[in-house]
């Protein structure tokens, strides 16, 4: 037989079995969270595939849509365009007509944003100084201002130096635009408009802050969703098309409103 165990040897032996079966347990929580973390990228990856088979199967259906519709609308554009040509503006029957062409425009615009947004894009991006790049959409902006016989101002808080970012100049153009715009319209009368661009850590800030009248609480996680519009003659597709391109850049947009005006805030990584 052999001899029996001193306590300490016992307890010597203990410890080394608690000291195993601690190392084991953090092994086993490192390789926990190592498959959490590979969970959610799967389902991320997954969610992305799912979304990118909608959207190929939405722009399909787009562009058969739009061949569809565009023949017909072309034809009742021209027709409407002869009629204005024989009816002076001064004769009821023309608001009629100018109807018929608004409505064909506007039918132009929603099957072009639909294509816009389904349609896979292909980024073409080139190292941008985003102060002289915002300068040019600017001008345009100010066009717009002038169109819409606004007394609106844009006040500009740039860098002093320039701040380069590796950008798709023409998508992200569309993006500055569709805000820009949007808040043109968001003020009545008066007001002002803030253009702020700065670097934050890993990224460039772009900021678009307005004055107008502000976004209602329940529409703000609404915003960015494909055909929600608050807008009488919107589509719906504007704000969803701005998100689909930075998300291409992997860059993040968000939203703050109150009655006071509203701010869009871009985050593009260096």
């Amino acid at each position: 037989m052999h001899p029996s165990k001193s306590q300490e040897e016992l307890i010597v032996e203990l410890s080394t079995v608690m000291e195993r079966f601690s190392a084991q347990s953090v092994a086993l929580g490192e390789m926990y969270n190592a498959l959490e973390m590979q969970a959610v990228q799967l389902k991320k990856m997954q969610e992305e595939v799912n979304q990118s088979r909608v959207l190929s199967a939405l722009g399909e259906m787009a562009a058969t849509v739009a061949h569809e519709i565009r023949n017909p609308l072309g034809g009742i554009g021209s027709y409407a365009s002869l009629l204005a040509r024989g009816i002076p503006p001064e004769d009821p029957k023309r608001k009629y007509v100018d109807k018929i062409i608004g409505g064909v425009s506007s039918l132009n615009k929603i099957v072009s944003n639909l294509l816009a947004y389904t349609k896979k894009t292909n980024l073409q991006k080139q190292n941008t100084d985003l102060v002289t790049w915002v300068e040019a959409i600017l001008a345009h902006a100010e066009i717009e201002i002038e169109k819409e016989k606004k007394n609106v101002r844009i006040e500009r808080n740039f860098p002093s130096e320039p701040l380069c970012a590796e950008i798709d100049n023409e998508r992200l153009q569309q993006v500055m635009l569709n805000l820009l715009i949007n808040s043109i319209q968001a003020i009545e009368a008066e007001g002002k408009i803030t253009v702020c661009i700065r670097s934050r850590e890993n990224f460039a800030e772009i900021i678009v802050a307005d004055t107008g009248k502000g976004i209602d609480p329940e529409h703000l996680s609404s915003l960015f969703t494909p055909f929600f519009t608050t807008k009488e003659q919107g589509t719906g597709l504007g704000l969803a098309i701005v998100k689909k391109i930075i998300d291409l850049h992997e860059g993040k947009i968000s939203v703050e409103s109150t009655q006071a005006g509203t701010s869009f805030c871009i985050e593009i990584p260096f």
